[in-house]
């Protein structure tokens, strides 16, 4: 009987042990951790972008004239002065027509106007000699154009857009063509930003068509005149792809740009996510190491240089290899 009680008591005792040990790991807290290492910090400002010509040509007819044939597709190379489409020549004929007769009208109308040419107001006279004058330059313009039926490439390019088609009225841009070694990265900087870039900043390029990997590139200029967009301030920016060849770039593709605006090689630093600031400073959360202290974490602040992006640089405070923590919420 005393020995059945001993035993009981032995495990009862191991039960509550056991819950002291269970309650005692639960109340610690877990986290992540990482160490101060040696490593290149960079700032970077970021900003979305655009692919766009430098060198482009937008095709158009300087007559609304009917297109007789086209000799070009969507993405044809074409060389400078290669034939795109021609126009239909009775089309023309017929707007010369039609300037003739305009002229002819506006001309009679002054002959009458000027049986009379005393009672008129001097406004009158003057817009009556405007018509006749304008009459006669549309029809010159038109004599002019005449012998532009054929339509041809001013650069060497690509053809980006075609809208010309047979039988249709050649008005308005109808194709496009851009020269792709003059592709470059149009971005809009943010007010708030532009003193902090300049001409020569390293920048990194990912663009939406190939997310995993970064082009290297180079900030070229910044214009003088401002854009508005959405009531807010920016200023359009050319960043200049470093090497074309590693990657198909297209007119009109978008990305996403970092801007090099700080960096600092080979300095003593924290991963960023470890680094924290309250109103004393940066600081870091590190393992106590004081026998039965009730926190499992202690700060150690520390001097910072370059915040970066995902890099603190530490001055003072830290010591390269020491470990840090990042305490995950219960």
């Amino acid at each position: 009987m005393i020995k059945k009680i001993i035993i009981t008591v032995v495990v009862v005792l191991l039960i509550v042990g056991g819950m002291f040990f269970v309650r005692s790991r639960k109340s610690e807290q877990s986290y992540t951790q990482s160490q101060v290492i040696i490593t290149d910090v960079h700032k970077t400002i970021n900003v979305d972008a655009t692919m766009n010509p430098d060198v482009y040509a937008d095709i158009a007819s300087e007559l609304p004239a009917l297109i007789a044939s086209v000799d070009v597709e969507m993405n044809d190379e074409v060389k400078k002065g290669q034939e795109l489409f021609r126009l239909d020549k009775k089309s023309i004929y017929a707007q010369i027509n039609n300037a003739k007769l305009a002229v002819e009208r506006a001309e009679l109308a002054e002959q009458q106007a000027r049986r009379k040419w005393d009672m008129l107001k001097p406004e009158e006279r003057k817009s009556i000699v405007k018509t006749t004058e304008q009459a006669r330059q549309t029809l010159n313009e038109v004599y002019a154009q005449a012998s532009k039926t054929t339509i041809t490439s001013p650069i060497d390019g690509i053809v980006v857009e075609q809208n010309a088609r047979v039988g249709e009225v050649a008005q308005g841009v109808v194709m496009r063509i851009i020269d792709p070694q003059s592709l470059q990265v149009e971005a809009l900087i943010p007010e708030v930003d532009i003193a902090k870039v300049a001409k020569g900043d390293k920048s990194f390029i990912t663009f939406d068509a190939y997310p995993d990997k970064i082009v290297d590139g180079t900030f070229v200029s910044m214009d003088v005149s401002s854009t508005l967009k959405q009531n807010s301030t920016y200023f359009k920016a050319i960043i200049n792809i470093d090497d074309k060849s590693d990657i198909k770039i297209l007119d009109g593709m978008n990305a996403s740009v970092d801007i090099e605006i700080e960096k600092k090689s080979e300095v003593t630093a924290v991963a960023r996510d470890f680094a924290f600031k309250d109103d004393n400073g940066y600081f870091v959360y590190i393992l106590n190491t004081i026998p039965n202290s009730k926190n499992q974490f202690t700060k150690r602040y520390f001097q910072e240089g370059i915040v970066g992006d995902k890099f603190v640089e530490i001055v003072s405070g830290l010591n390269v290899g020491e470990n840090v923590v990042l305490p995950q919420e219960k």
